[in-house]
């Protein structure tokens, strides 16, 4: 059992230190400890047992904790910081080419030629990542692939995976033609005479996706060890998986195998889909599995919802039309539609997480909430928006005032060839200098969690960190950032990274920091954070990962 007294640390602050009766698994000495916890700081030391921290403090009252199997690890004077938690990350099931960064048609080809080598003739060609910008004229379009494959069915997502490029085959196959009407909540981009010109918006992909033979549950085990590895390099301890996925299949069994043989490598939040029209039947089995997975490996309780598209492919929902436009968006719900959904989830006790891009679907979110709040009455739900890339400034305030997580994506900000040649201009000089800002959020005392969208854009949380602080590309244009208005410091960005994502996941109490009793989870990072410049924040590197007092990563041995 352990017992608490109080410890003073010479230059440290006055803090509650356990003594135990028994000792330590594991003790990190010689470290600088960035606690995260405002009434103790600093640290330098670190002790654990049975995945917990017994003490944070002074070299000397760790080492007090020292038995004859105790591990004693020298950290030579590194910075340690609590775990990261990455708070919007998705797991990718499918083996597809790499379209990331393509930049030209001819190299998207060139790579897909490539997958497709390695494959059955006759079998899908699929990739993801492209962008508009790799366009001519920002504008895809299935005559680069017909070229490319006029015998072989192709299907390429694009990087936010909101849009897919088919090839005429895929299209032939999928019997989308003229006469085919628009799903629901989704859009046939088209040509002259109606012909589709194999642009697929949000809904309307799945008329051609549905043909794609899906992972296999070989394929879905190595995905999950592949991606929680490289989590693991980059600090990771924890994510909050917003894929919404049904509670049934190979994940959601490979991930319950994985947390009765306590075999995980990080933690895993999980959401269930929010569909408004739930059937009382399908909330009650929300409701069962957060109580059958309480943690802290795995846990439900969350549902995640999409009310808009994004502003590359132009369906993010805007209150004002895009520049140059008519356009708006798709909202993908009405209003009554959805504040009655979000009421049933509320009084069910499911925390809602809602994609909201657009100004408009962030209004609709925060007052579906609201609504919410008046007929359940306030209770501790921390509902979530998802993204906010382009809030209305008004509607800032409300996040405080409703106990509303923004759940924003620091790397959203890079000002790449795609944001400053179509997602800014989209938008206009106006509504750009507020996207992607999270200053602003900070500024109106919003709970900010940062994630990265994974595997929208990469989950190097060191590069979320750079990007939210510089608002620079990593080559480090343009020069003085892109709205550097929008900067925040990097004690902001590790905050948001740590405490305040824990915070939106429930689990503050565990982790988010480094505090006696709360969960071994911490990172060993090679140089000082807090004190590197801001252009040179990418030069540090991972070197140890540590969840539940198990090394997870350990660099030059994985």
């Amino acid at each position: 059992m352990i017992r608490f007294v109080w410890v003073l640390a010479a230059a440290l602050p006055l803090v509650v230190r356990p003594v135990a009766a028994q000792s330590a698994d594991v003790v990190y000495v010689n470290a600088r400890v960035w606690t995260g916890d405002s009434a103790a700081p600093a640290a330098e030391a670190l002790a654990v047992r049975d995945g917990r921290l017994m003490a944070v403090g002074t070299d000397a009252a760790a080492r007090a904790l020292i038995g004859a199997s105790t591990r004693v690890i020298d950290l030579g004077g590194r910075r340690v910081v609590p775990g990261f938690i990455d708070a919007h990350w998705h797991l990718p099931t499918e083996s597809r080419a790499d379209l990331v960064d393509a930049g030209s048609v001819q190299e998207i080809v060139k790579r897909l030629r490539q997958w497709a080598a390695k494959l059955p003739k006759g079998t899908w060609v699929v990739g993801r990542g492209w962008t508009p910008t790799d366009f001519p004229q920002n504008a895809a379009h299935k005559r680069y692939l017909d070229a490319a494959f006029p015998n072989r069915p192709v299907l390429i997502s694009d990087r936010d995976g909101h849009q897919a490029l088919a090839n005429s085959v895929a299209l032939r196959l999928a019997k989308v033609s003229a006469t085919t009407k628009d799903p629901a909540q989704g859009v046939i981009e088209r040509g002259a005479g109606g012909d589709p010109t194999g642009l697929l918006k949000e809904s309307a992909r799945g008329l051609v996706s549905r043909l794609v033979p899906p992972p296999t549950r070989a394929d879905i085990a190595r995905r999950i060890h592949e991606e929680t590895q490289a989590a693991a390099s980059f600090g990771i301890t924890m994510v909050q998986e917003a894929s919404r996925r049904a509670p049934s299949g190979a994940v959601f069994d490979a991930l319950a195998d994985a947390a009765r043989a306590d075999t995980m490598r990080l933690r895993w939040y999980v959401s269930v889909p929010f569909n408004p029209g739930a059937t009382r039947a399908e909330l009650a089995r929300y409701v069962q599995l957060k109580a059958q997975y309480p943690g802290p490996w795995l846990r439900y309780g969350i549902a995640k919802g999409m009310l808009d598209g994004t502003v590359d492919a132009q369906t993010a929902a805007m209150l004002e039309p895009y520049a140059n436009t008519d356009a708006t968006g798709l909202p993908f719900w009405s209003g009554p539609v959805l504040n009655k959904g979000v009421a049933r989830y509320d009084s069910a006790g499911l925390q809602v997480e809602l994609h909201a891009i657009g100004d408009k679907a962030v209004r609709m979110a925060l007052d579906a909430y609201a609504l919410a709040q008046k007929k359940n009455g306030r209770r501790d739900s921390r509902h979530r928006v998802e993204h906010i890339e382009v809030p209305h400034p008004s509607d800032l305030p409300r996040f405080k005032q409703l106990g509303v997580i923004a759940s924003t994506q620091a790397i959203f900000a890079t000002p790449d060839v795609t944001t400053l040649t179509n997602y800014a201009p989209l938008l206009g000089a106006k509504r750009s200098a507020l996207a992607n800002n999270f200053r602003q959020f900070d500024d109106a005392g919003a709970r900010q969690a940062f994630g990265s969208d994974y595997p929208v854009f990469p989950m190097d949380v060191i590069r979320g960190i750079y990007t939210a602080v510089t608002r620079m590309t990593p080559e480090g244009t343009p020069k003085g950032g892109w709205y550097p208005a929008g900067r925040i410091t990097v004690e902001a960005a590790l905050r948001h990274y740590t405490r305040d994502a824990a915070y939106a996941g429930f689990m503050e109490n565990d982790a988010g920091m480094l505090r006696a009793g709360m969960l071994a989870d911490f990172v060993v990072l090679s140089d000082d954070l807090l004190s590197v410049p801001p252009a040179e924040l990418l030069r540090v590197k991972v070197l140890r990962t540590v969840v539940g007092g198990r090394e997870s990563y350990v660099s030059g041995t994985n």
